[in-house]
Order: structure tokens, then sequence, then C-alpha cells
């Protein structure tokens, strides 16, 4: 009678095969944090773009109803400009802007406030911050409410379309007829937008 020997895996060929298993789960890992990886910055730039669009769409929404009344900020004396503007306006880290705007809706008088809206733009520490005041009129000491709108923002500048040019700086007691915010973005470099103000007969 012919024995037939079995022979099992040698010490050698199972420290093989583990070695292999092993680079194989290794691989799928990193095949799968990878994935991770790029869902969660797909989605954090999804997220950046539309944080992007809110904040444009605010800023239309204020410069568009701008109104000229005088403004006051900090609890000082009203300015005879409609529109504050400038280097460091505001307390801003770069250009900063400021403004009465109307239509802040109050349903029904619901709040006890008006309609209109003391607001401002500045960039603080690399954020861009938008400033309101309950009243138009405050009294010393009321500090603004801030809503930060973007952040990594490295440079903001303001640009006023008045007589068919755009200008880099605007002293006037009117309103432009066009007011343009730069951004520059660390995630997209600079961005342009151009708002549509209500123009004065002065600058008609």
């Amino acid at each position: 009678m012919k024995i037939t020997r079995q022979h099992g895996f040698t010490l050698i060929e199972i420290m093989i095969a583990i070695a292999i298993f092993a680079l194989i789960g290794l691989a799928s890992h990193q095949v799968l944090f990878s994935v991770l990886t790029s869902d969660e910055i797909s989605m954090n730039a999804v997220q950046r773009i539309k944080q992007t669009q809110r904040t444009y769409q605010l800023i239309q929404t204020d410069i568009m109803q701008i109104t000229p009344r005088s403004i006051r900020f900090n609890g000082g004396d009203p300015s005879e400009k409609f529109l504050l503007a400038g280097d460091g306006v505001i307390d801003s880290d770069d250009h900063g802007i400021a403004f009465t705007r109307l239509g802040w809706r109050n349903p029904a008088q619901m709040f006890p406030r008006g309609t209109v809206q003391a607001v401002g733009y500045r960039l603080v520490e690399g954020r861009l911050e938008r400033l309101h005041y309950l009243y138009p009129d405050q009294e010393s000491g009321t500090k603004p409410q801030i809503t930060v709108l973007l952040r990594d923002v490295e440079a903001l500048k303001f640009e006023y379309f008045a007589q068919k040019k755009w200008q880099k700086n605007w002293d006037k007691a009117t309103i432009p007829q066009g007011i343009a915010m730069i951004l520059t973005l660390k995630s997209y470099g600079e961005i342009r937008w151009q708002f549509l103000a209500v123009p004065t007969p002065e600058d008609q």
C-alpha cells in the first residue's frame, strides 16, 4: 500500500503569506484613507463656496439699500458723509466701509427697533466681518454686533464708481453709483465684486 504524505506550510511560507496579507490590508487602508480625505477636501471646498456666495448676497443686499443718511459709529458724532470709507475705517486691518441702509425687516414691529440699520465691513486678523447696530444712532460705548462672514482673508479693498470711472478713494458727502469689494482669499486668490448703489443726484 502506497502512503501519500501530506505536507503542511512551513514557517517561512506562513510568514510570507502573513506579510502579503498585511501589505494588501495596508494598501486597502491607504486607498480608503485617500478616498475619505478627498471627500473631506471636496466637502470643505463646497462649504467654502457656499459661504462665499452667502457673503456676496448679503453685501449686495446691504449696498443696494444704502440710503443718504449721516453715519455714526462707535458713539461718535454723526458724520457729514453718507459713506465712511478708507484705510482703518471701523478699526479694520485694511480698508473698511460703513453706511446706513434701509429695508431691515421688522414684521409687525415685532422687535423694538426701526427698519434703518447702520452697517459696516472690515478685515480683522484674517476675518471678513460685518458690523451692525440695533439703532442707527447709538449711544457712546454701544458695541456693534459682529458676524464673521469669511476666514482666511488676506486683503480687503474697496473702489467707488462715479463720473463714469472707478476710484480708489471716496471722501465725498454723496453716495457713489457703484461700490466694488476686492477680496484676496487664501483659497482662491483675488475676487472682485461690483455692486450697484443708489446714486444721488450729484453723481448722476
